[in-house]
């Protein structure tokens, strides 16, 4: 019983990680993105050029490993041609939750980059 509430305790002082995915492609390129994790299927969305970003807010699942992935579609004339499957978030094995992690995610013309800092430059992973 102690377990419990400590970690009930942890999780409500623990600030939701975030995955944050752009749209970078080019003015009238829309992407489509289907997101999931473990627990929850987020649907078919789409994101404009430069629109607002589309964050997902959550606590790590303890005993099990949080994992999101997001299928990002995009193509000329949105036809939606170029499709990639990527893990956007992992939780490693551990007993107590990461808390405040951030997962940058945009989609350019030449490929998926990729950031774990609003600071740092983002960086090609997916060409």
């Amino acid at each position: 019983m102690l377990v419990f509430i400590k970690c009930f305790g942890l999780n409500q002082a623990c600030i939701k990680n975030r995955v944050v995915i752009l749209n970078l492609l080019a003015p009238g390129r829309i992407l489509e993105y289907h997101c999931y994790s473990n627990v929850d299927d987020l649907g078919v969305k789409r994101l404009d050029f430069n629109a607002t970003p589309f964050i997902i807010e959550f606590h790590d699942e303890i005993p099990n490993l949080t994992k999101w992935n997001c299928i990002f579609r995009q193509g000329p004339n949105n036809n939606m041609e170029y499709s990639y499957d990527v893990q956007v978030y992992k939780a490693g094995p551990r007993l107590i939750p990461r808390c405040g992690q951030l997962r940058v995610w945009a989609a350019r013309i030449d490929g998926i980059y990729f950031a774990r800092k609003y600071n740092i430059p983002l960086v090609r992973v997916l060409f």
